[in-house]
């Protein structure tokens, strides 16, 4: 209720927490089309078929079907395994091959959310199903809910090698603060996301694609978020994250520029420092950006001498993912030597003016003022038609 429309509305609600708490959030995972919805693109008649035939406009109908399944698997304390009895019908009622796929589905979502517990069911329909699993256990936390998606843990790791896949699930991360993406290069190997899901997971499905291409190399990832650097958007970092066949990009936008970049044109904005300006202060003050933030990002790993917090950092997560090669191919698509030594003055020409983007079609996004203010960046949605 958010009572635009009526304040007196506003002024008597009253929110559930006043009544009841949140003891423990389940996410009921329908297992027989998980795979398809991981593995295909929406229509319009899935989007009506999930949402309901109504014109009224919300946040979640705002986002994908796959999106809003991986949100609510993030977010959960429990997932509980439905329709397993189903499996059997989609796998020539092979015993071993429905529980190589049910141990398949448990790894991925333990991959995809390590704090959640994942409750296979005896029996069809919840059938003699104990609620104590689920009912007064206490396990719901707001902060470490938000914090309890796997991207996040992989992210937050120093840099170490992946551990040992357990049925084909693995997770790597991708790091680099010496040089952008050429967004052109990175537009060609930047697609296919999740195309061979269905497959992976219900092997006997007809839809047996090949990964072999370059074109191919993510069409086994489940799972990507992150920011990436690209030379032509100096200001502020692209977020990208993909679920399942959805993959979008979005400026950073208001808010959130580069601090590196905030620095260097904003240079005296420390109000306790002699030389300080008002200009630069309020730009520093609009950010929260303060002498100490600065100093401790400095001092991490994400700051370097020459291009300060400018980076990219990006974790996959998926299945029999090829590393080396997604590895090699994301370098490949970094600058050269030969476009990344110009000179800073020819920088915004040969990293921007000169190069063809195909995310944003041409967003100017060098400059703070391209970026500040502009509190709705528009994402570019690059999920590959059908």
């Amino acid at each position: 209720n958010d009572g635009d429309d009526n304040n007196e509305e506003s002024e008597d609600f009253e929110p559930l927490s006043k009544y009841a708490r949140m003891d423990t959030l389940v996410t009921v995972l329908d297992t027989f089309n998980f795979a398809s919805i991981l593995g295909s693109i929406e229509s319009e008649a899935d989007r009506e078929k999930f949402f309901g035939d109504t014109e009224e406009e919300t946040d979640e109908s705002d986002e994908s079907i796959v999106q809003l399944l991986i949100d609510q698997i993030e977010f959960a304390n429990v997932i509980l395994l439905n329709k397993i009895d189903l499996l059997s019908s989609g796998s020539g009622g092979s015993s071993s091959d429905v529980e190589s796929q049910i141990k398949s589905i448990r790894s991925l979502l333990q991959k995809l959310n390590p704090n959640a517990t994942v409750i296979v069911p005896e029996q069809p329909k919840f059938e003699k199903f104990d609620v104590n699993n689920i009912i007064n256990t206490g396990l719901f936390d707001m902060e470490k809910a938000q914090e309890s998606a796997g991207w996040i843990a992989e992210l937050e790791k120093p840099y170490h090698t992946p551990e040992t896949e357990e049925y084909g699930i693995g997770s790597f991360v991708f790091r680099n603060n010496e040089r952008p993406f050429h967004p052109g290069r990175l537009a060609k190997i930047f697609k296919n996301f999740g195309m061979s899901l269905l497959h992976e997971i219900k092997p006997d499905d007809k839809d047996k694609s090949d990964s072999s291409d370059n074109n191919d190399i993510f069409s086994r990832v489940v799972r990507c978020k992150g920011e990436l650097w690209l030379s032509n958007a100096d200001c502020c970092p692209i977020d990208v994250h993909s679920a399942g066949r959805q993959l979008e990009m979005t400026p950073a936008g208001n808010g959130k520029p580069w601090i590196s970049k905030v620095v260097e044109c904003h240079p005296k904005g420390d109000p306790e420092s002699e030389d300080s300006n008002d200009e630069d202060c309020e730009a520093w003050a609009a950010l929260d950006l303060t002498n100490e933030v600065l100093s401790e990002l400095k001092a991490s790993e994400q700051w370097s001498d020459r291009f300060g917090d400018r980076r990219s950092e990006v974790v996959f997560i998926g299945i029999k993912l090829d590393k080396k090669r997604i590895m090699t191919e994301l370098e490949n698509a970094l600058l050269t030597d030969a476009e990344f030594n110009v000179a800073e003055k020819d920088r915004k020409k040969v990293w921007a003016s000169d190069v063809v983007d195909t995310f944003f079609d041409g967003m100017p996004l060098w400059d703070l003022e391209d970026v500040l203010g502009e509190a709705d960046q528009e994402a570019c949605d690059i999920t590959d038609a059908e």
